[in-house]
Protein backbone atom coordinates (compact mmCIF):
# COMPACT_ATOMS: atom_id res chain seq x y z
CA UNK A 1 0.00 0.00 0.00
CA UNK A 2 1.36 3.62 -0.63
CA UNK A 3 2.06 6.24 1.50
CA UNK A 4 -1.25 8.34 0.30
CA UNK A 5 -3.13 5.19 0.76
CA UNK A 6 -1.87 4.90 4.54
CA UNK A 7 -2.54 8.64 4.83
CA UNK A 8 -6.00 7.92 4.14
CA UNK A 9 -6.64 5.11 6.59
CA UNK A 10 -5.20 7.69 8.86
CA UNK A 11 -7.82 10.07 8.24
CA UNK A 12 -10.26 7.86 7.92
CA UNK A 13 -9.20 6.42 11.51
CA UNK A 14 -9.59 10.01 13.11
CA UNK A 15 -12.43 11.52 11.34
CA UNK A 16 -15.01 8.83 12.61
CA UNK A 17 -13.99 8.67 16.06
CA UNK A 18 -15.87 11.86 16.53
CA UNK A 19 -19.36 10.66 16.55
CA UNK A 20 -21.14 7.51 17.18
CA UNK A 21 -22.36 5.37 16.26
CA UNK A 22 -20.97 4.10 13.40
CA UNK A 23 -23.89 3.00 10.38
CA UNK A 24 -22.64 1.73 7.28
CA UNK A 25 -23.27 -0.81 3.98
CA UNK A 26 -21.26 -4.04 2.81
CA UNK A 27 -21.66 -4.30 -0.74
CA UNK A 28 -20.72 -7.68 -2.63
CA UNK A 29 -21.93 -8.58 -6.17
CA UNK A 30 -20.91 -8.90 -9.74
CA UNK A 31 -19.33 -5.73 -11.89
CA UNK A 32 -18.64 -5.78 -15.55
CA UNK A 33 -16.07 -2.54 -16.47
CA UNK A 34 -15.02 -1.40 -20.21
CA UNK A 35 -12.98 1.30 -21.06
CA UNK A 36 -9.14 0.36 -19.98
CA UNK A 37 -10.26 -3.07 -18.44
CA UNK A 38 -12.90 -5.22 -20.00
CA UNK A 39 -13.80 -7.69 -17.71
CA UNK A 40 -16.35 -9.05 -15.83
CA UNK A 41 -15.34 -9.92 -11.78
CA UNK A 42 -16.27 -9.40 -8.33
CA UNK A 43 -16.20 -6.82 -6.52
CA UNK A 44 -16.50 -4.89 -2.94
CA UNK A 45 -17.79 -1.60 -1.57
CA UNK A 46 -17.82 -0.51 2.00
CA UNK A 47 -19.34 2.97 2.85
CA UNK A 48 -19.16 4.13 6.88
CA UNK A 49 -21.58 6.97 8.48
CA UNK A 50 -21.35 8.91 11.47
CA UNK A 51 -23.21 11.69 12.24
CA UNK A 52 -23.48 14.52 14.98
CA UNK A 53 -25.50 17.88 16.32
CA UNK A 54 -21.78 19.81 14.70
CA UNK A 55 -20.07 16.85 12.31
CA UNK A 56 -21.06 14.55 9.76
CA UNK A 57 -18.70 11.97 8.50
CA UNK A 58 -18.54 9.17 5.87
CA UNK A 59 -15.79 6.98 4.25
CA UNK A 60 -15.84 4.89 1.25
CA UNK A 61 -13.72 1.70 -0.21
CA UNK A 62 -14.11 0.32 -3.52
CA UNK A 63 -12.00 -2.88 -4.60
CA UNK A 64 -12.26 -5.06 -7.05
CA UNK A 65 -9.31 -7.54 -9.01
CA UNK A 66 -9.90 -10.11 -11.60
CA UNK A 67 -6.89 -12.88 -12.59
CA UNK A 68 -7.83 -15.47 -15.41
CA UNK A 69 -4.82 -17.90 -16.50
CA UNK A 70 -2.65 -16.32 -13.77
CA UNK A 71 -2.65 -12.72 -15.39
CA UNK A 72 -4.39 -9.52 -13.95
CA UNK A 73 -7.15 -8.25 -15.88
CA UNK A 74 -8.43 -6.22 -13.82
CA UNK A 75 -7.25 -4.33 -10.12
CA UNK A 76 -8.46 -1.50 -8.40
CA UNK A 77 -8.63 0.09 -5.00
CA UNK A 78 -10.43 3.26 -4.02
CA UNK A 79 -10.60 5.34 -0.57
CA UNK A 80 -12.95 8.54 -0.24
CA UNK A 81 -12.85 10.54 2.82
CA UNK A 82 -15.19 13.30 4.16
CA UNK A 83 -16.05 15.27 7.20
CA UNK A 84 -18.69 18.27 6.89
CA UNK A 85 -18.85 20.68 9.63
CA UNK A 86 -22.61 21.94 9.99
CA UNK A 87 -23.10 25.76 9.77
CA UNK A 88 -27.21 25.29 9.91
CA UNK A 89 -29.85 22.93 8.58
CA UNK A 90 -28.57 23.14 5.17
CA UNK A 91 -24.74 24.53 4.72
CA UNK A 92 -22.21 23.17 5.58
CA UNK A 93 -18.33 23.34 5.33
CA UNK A 94 -16.86 20.25 3.61
CA UNK A 95 -13.11 18.48 3.93
CA UNK A 96 -12.64 15.36 1.13
CA UNK A 97 -9.66 13.28 0.36
CA UNK A 98 -9.84 10.90 -2.08
CA UNK A 99 -7.40 7.92 -3.34
CA UNK A 100 -7.36 5.41 -6.46
CA UNK A 101 -5.06 2.91 -7.68
CA UNK A 102 -6.62 1.59 -10.96
CA UNK A 103 -3.18 -0.68 -12.48
CA UNK A 104 -4.89 -0.41 -15.69
CA UNK A 105 -5.28 3.75 -15.89
CA UNK A 106 -2.07 4.51 -16.88
CA UNK A 107 -1.27 5.73 -13.54
CA UNK A 108 0.13 4.58 -10.86
CA UNK A 109 -2.37 6.47 -8.43
CA UNK A 110 -4.74 9.29 -8.35
CA UNK A 111 -5.14 11.68 -4.79
CA UNK A 112 -6.71 14.28 -3.97
CA UNK A 113 -7.95 16.80 -1.27
CA UNK A 114 -10.18 19.66 -0.94
CA UNK A 115 -11.93 22.00 1.23
CA UNK A 116 -15.70 24.11 -0.03
CA UNK A 117 -18.74 24.41 1.14
CA UNK A 118 -21.60 22.62 0.66
CA UNK A 119 -25.89 23.25 0.49
CA UNK A 120 -28.73 21.28 0.35
CA UNK A 121 -31.30 22.19 -1.96
CA UNK A 122 -33.73 19.71 -1.19
CA UNK A 123 -33.55 17.66 2.29
CA UNK A 124 -36.33 15.88 2.77
CA UNK A 125 -37.62 12.25 3.89
CA UNK A 126 -38.42 11.50 0.30
CA UNK A 127 -35.85 13.97 -1.71
CA UNK A 128 -32.79 15.57 -1.48
CA UNK A 129 -30.20 17.23 -3.30
CA UNK A 130 -27.05 18.52 -2.30
CA UNK A 131 -24.47 21.13 -4.19
CA UNK A 132 -20.55 21.61 -3.36
CA UNK A 133 -18.28 23.74 -4.53
CA UNK A 134 -14.18 24.40 -3.43
CA UNK A 135 -10.92 24.07 -4.07
CA UNK A 136 -8.78 21.16 -4.26
CA UNK A 137 -5.60 19.37 -5.26
CA UNK A 138 -4.71 16.85 -7.03
CA UNK A 139 -1.73 14.42 -7.57
CA UNK A 140 -1.58 12.43 -10.63
CA UNK A 141 1.15 9.65 -10.71
CA UNK A 142 1.88 8.88 -14.06
CA UNK A 143 3.20 4.73 -14.37
CA UNK A 144 6.38 5.15 -15.37
CA UNK A 145 6.50 8.64 -15.60
CA UNK A 146 6.64 11.92 -13.32
CA UNK A 147 4.11 13.46 -11.00
CA UNK A 148 1.34 16.17 -12.00
CA UNK A 149 0.45 18.28 -9.24
CA UNK A 150 -2.54 20.63 -9.93
CA UNK A 151 -4.85 23.24 -8.16
CA UNK A 152 -8.35 22.22 -9.07
CA UNK A 153 -11.93 23.72 -8.68
CA UNK A 154 -14.49 20.97 -7.61
CA UNK A 155 -17.95 20.83 -8.06
CA UNK A 156 -19.95 18.29 -6.74
CA UNK A 157 -23.54 16.76 -6.89
CA UNK A 158 -25.42 14.58 -5.00
CA UNK A 159 -29.48 13.38 -5.29
CA UNK A 160 -31.30 11.08 -3.46
CA UNK A 161 -35.37 9.77 -4.10
CA UNK A 162 -36.98 7.53 -2.16
CA UNK A 163 -40.16 6.11 -4.27
CA UNK A 164 -40.89 3.68 -2.25
CA UNK A 165 -41.11 2.25 1.03
CA UNK A 166 -38.97 -0.11 -0.06
CA UNK A 167 -36.97 1.34 -3.11
CA UNK A 168 -34.76 4.29 -3.69
CA UNK A 169 -32.68 6.34 -6.33
CA UNK A 170 -29.33 7.39 -5.57
CA UNK A 171 -27.08 10.09 -8.34
CA UNK A 172 -23.91 11.46 -7.75
CA UNK A 173 -21.55 13.69 -10.32
CA UNK A 174 -18.78 15.28 -9.38
CA UNK A 175 -15.74 17.41 -11.70
CA UNK A 176 -12.66 18.69 -10.47
CA UNK A 177 -10.46 20.88 -13.07
CA UNK A 178 -7.14 22.07 -12.92
CA UNK A 179 -4.47 23.09 -15.61
CA UNK A 180 -2.88 19.85 -15.97
CA UNK A 181 -6.39 17.87 -16.46
CA UNK A 182 -9.96 17.39 -15.47
CA UNK A 183 -11.71 14.44 -14.24
CA UNK A 184 -15.25 13.85 -14.03
CA UNK A 185 -17.44 11.11 -12.07
CA UNK A 186 -21.15 10.37 -12.68
CA UNK A 187 -23.06 7.22 -11.46
CA UNK A 188 -26.45 6.31 -10.68
CA UNK A 189 -27.83 3.64 -8.80
CA UNK A 190 -31.41 1.91 -7.54
CA UNK A 191 -31.32 -0.07 -4.62
CA UNK A 192 -34.50 -2.38 -3.21
CA UNK A 193 -34.53 -4.08 -0.47
CA UNK A 194 -35.27 -7.84 -0.18
CA UNK A 195 -35.59 -8.48 3.72
CA UNK A 196 -34.45 -6.86 7.01
CA UNK A 197 -31.16 -5.48 6.49
CA UNK A 198 -30.55 -6.85 3.07
CA UNK A 199 -31.07 -5.35 -0.70
CA UNK A 200 -30.45 -5.84 -3.79
CA UNK A 201 -28.31 -2.41 -5.46
CA UNK A 202 -28.40 -2.11 -9.41
CA UNK A 203 -26.38 0.86 -10.80
CA UNK A 204 -23.71 2.48 -13.05
CA UNK A 205 -20.60 4.51 -12.51
CA UNK A 206 -18.28 6.17 -15.65
CA UNK A 207 -14.89 8.49 -15.12
CA UNK A 208 -13.74 10.43 -17.68
CA UNK A 209 -10.46 11.57 -17.85
CA UNK A 210 -9.37 14.55 -20.62
CA UNK A 211 -6.33 13.39 -20.77
CA UNK A 212 -5.07 10.17 -20.23
CA UNK A 213 -1.69 8.46 -20.68
CA UNK A 214 -0.62 7.19 -24.31
CA UNK A 215 -2.79 3.86 -25.42
CA UNK A 216 -5.33 4.10 -22.59
CA UNK A 217 -8.80 5.12 -22.82
CA UNK A 218 -10.69 8.53 -21.49
CA UNK A 219 -13.64 6.82 -20.55
CA UNK A 220 -14.33 3.61 -18.21
CA UNK A 221 -17.39 2.41 -16.98
CA UNK A 222 -18.38 -0.01 -14.74
CA UNK A 223 -22.16 -1.46 -14.62
CA UNK A 224 -22.93 -3.65 -11.15
CA UNK A 225 -25.21 -5.78 -9.26
CA UNK A 226 -24.38 -6.22 -5.76
CA UNK A 227 -26.30 -7.60 -2.60
CA UNK A 228 -26.31 -5.06 0.24
CA UNK A 229 -25.72 -5.38 3.98
CA UNK A 230 -27.08 -2.49 6.19
CA UNK A 231 -25.71 -2.64 9.85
Amino acid sequence: MSKCSLLCVSLLTSGLSFAEPIKGDAELGFVTSSGNSDTQTINAKLKLTSENKGWAHQANFTAFNNASSGTTTAEKYAIALQSDKKIDERSFIYMIATHEEDHFSGFDYQTTAGVGYGYKVMDSDERSLTLELGPGYRINAVTDGDKLNEVTLRLGEIYSWKFSETAEFNQYFTIESGNENTIANLGASVKSSLTGSLALKVGLDIKLTDKVPADRDDIDTETYATITYSF
